[in-house]
């Protein structure tokens, strides 16, 4: 948003341990007052789930985009949009880095990153409410 020279409000961020009453909370503060969020991204599948919870019981449309894909993310009306990682690519690169230490052949720390997809589903593509 910065980058789209958009200013961001420090009450639209939230970070923290993933306490689904800690989450319902932030949610629910992001979710009201007077500059309520039109959009929400949640970092994990765990937060993901607690804020598909909070929007249930809420009114007005909210974007939703997932980190990490849940199940039953596609029945959900709307289906619920996520950027999806490969668990068994993570764990593959995990353990390779993993035997690289034990063995004594890579012992410097490496920035590793690897390929996600966005899986657009409806949730994340909802425009605001008027």
């Amino acid at each position: 948003m910065e980058d789209a020279g958009i200013p961001v409000a420090g009450s639209w961020m939230s970070l923290g341990v993933t306490d689904p009453e800690r989450v319902r909370r932030a949610a629910g503060e992001m979710l009201s007052g007077p500059d309520p969020v039109t959009a929400i991204f949640a970092a994990n599948n765990r937060v993901t789930v607690t804020v598909i919870r909070v929007l249930a019981e809420h009114a007005r449309r909210v974007a939703l985009v997932g980190f990490d894909d849940i199940e039953l993310a596609d029945l959900l009306q709307p289906g619920v949009t996520v950027v999806a990682q490969d668990a068994s690519d993570i764990g593959r690169t995990a353990a390779e880095r993993l035997f690289r230490q034990l063995d004594g052949t890579q012992v410097t720390p490496e920035r590793i990153e690897l390929p996600t997809r966005l899986i657009t589903r409806g949730s994340g593509e909802l425009p605001p409410a008027d």
